[in-house]
């Protein structure tokens, strides 16, 4: 009976903290991470400050807004709302144009960058569609997506992108990496490679003025190096 009473209030705590993020995600998304407040979030949850502050400070939520949408991104399940204008307009215009599906359009980045070397095989258009829709995320909510780099910084937790959703996206990668040829050592060393550099990728781009194509071909060149066959280790 205990059990059973402790195990509600868990799981009542999971629903309340889940609500906290959704409604923090909606608030950043639509005001931004500076003009929300912990109150404002506080309102939209239906629950106390406290509560609110149990979930974390404002950098704690951030960080788990952004692994709740990479999730998202990674599962399929984002659906994005009416976002934000850019306040720089930093880039304007350099952003590869979306594909008639989800994310952006692998071949036509390809195409249009003359730096990377071209796709060779139906894996290297692969491999660029699993990390061009987080590219395009980022690129959609520019200053938020700086606040999100800025804020992994200063807390202390070690976010989701880090573990679970690191190790989701990499076996991914390993797979398609293995489909060509590449023994099962070396994809994983390969898989676990091009994560760090997509994660360097991401974090290079909010923080200098490098634009989203030039992101784009970073990441196509890395990709092209990573999908050499090797033999064994």
């Amino acid at each position: 009976m205990v059990g059973e009473r402790v195990q509600f209030r868990s799981e009542k705590w999971r629903q309340t903290e889940a609500r906290i993020i959704r409604a923090a995600a909606d608030l950043f998304l639509e005001h931004g991470f500076r003009a929300t407040t912990v109150r404002a979030v506080a309102r939209a949850a239906e629950v106390s400050v406290g509560r609110v502050m149990s979930v974390g400070d404002k950098d704690a939520i951030l960080v788990a807004c952004f692994d709740r949408w990479i999730g998202q991104l990674q599962d399929g399940t984002y659906s994005p709302l009416p976002r934000r204008a850019s306040l720089s307009k930093r880039g304007a215009g350099t952003a590869p144009r979306a594909s008639a599906g989800t994310g952006v359009s692998a071949n036509a980045t390809y195409a249009a960058a003359p730096g990377p070397p071209r796709a060779t095989s139906a894996v290297q258009r692969h491999l660029p569609e699993l990390f061009l829709p987080f590219l395009e995320f980022f690129a959609a909510h520019e200053d938020l997506s700086r606040d999100y780099a800025a804020a992994m910084m200063r807390v202390k937790a070690e976010p989701e992108v880090f573990n679970a959703l690191a190790l989701d996206l990499q076996g991914r990668l390993s797979e398609s990496l293995i489909s060509i040829g590449i023994d099962d050592g070396h994809a994983r060393a390969s898989a676990a490679a091009l994560y760090d550099s997509y994660l360097g990728i991401l974090f290079r781009w909010a923080a200098t003025t490098m634009t989203l194509s030039e992101a784009s071909d970073a990441l196509l060149a890395t990709i092209a190096f990573h999908t050499r066959a090797r033999g064994p280790l």
